[in-house]
């Protein structure tokens, strides 16, 4: 009698939970995007960085929202420039060196919303990283763009998403 209640139980358990998924646009009203190379205004940036975050922010966005990247006729359109790539430092020690050095990219975003056009927008965004200062930026620098740009990607689609 008790294995049947705890079966039982569990059958109720089992039925009544529910599971939901959702990736993060559920606010687009779209289904295309296209993504622009990102024009290269910083001149410390590597070469062809504007084409590799333009890269990297079409994976970000596949991978996150329900969009299809197309190349003709897109509900919406991102394209940018790279207007700050520079290092710092930060933390200065009593000994006047500093501690951590600060990476940081600025971008210029314009989303142009061809289905509905209140919903485009343009906006500056800043992203940093820090990294030691014994460390040869040449040595940490591959990982500090990849934190900055998952940084960056996210910053677009939270504004894709909220309308704000």
């Amino acid at each position: 009698m008790k294995s049947i209640i705890v079966i039982a139980g569990f059958f109720v358990l089992f039925v009544s939970c529910k599971i939901q998924y959702s990736m993060v646009d559920g606010s687009i009203d779209a289904s295309t995007f296209s993504v622009d190379i990102f024009e290269e205004l910083a001149p410390k940036a590597p070469a062809g960085y504007g084409a590799n975050f333009s890269n990297f922010l079409k994976d970000y966005v596949i991978s996150r929202t329900k969009l299809n990247l197309t190349v003709s006729n897109p509900d919406i359109e991102i394209s940018g420039k790279i207007l700050r790539y520079d290092t710092a430092p930060l933390s200065i020690q009593s000994d006047e060196k500093a501690a951590l050095n600060r990476l940081t990219i600025s971008i210029l975003v314009s989303v142009i919303n061809n289905k509905d056009e209140e919903q485009s927008f343009e906006v500056n965004l800043s992203q940093f990283s820090d990294y030691d200062a014994l460390e040869d930026l040449a040595n940490v620098e591959t990982a500090l763009i990849e934190d900055i740009n998952n940084k960056l990607s996210q910053d677009i689609i939270n504004k894709l998403t909220s309308n704000w």
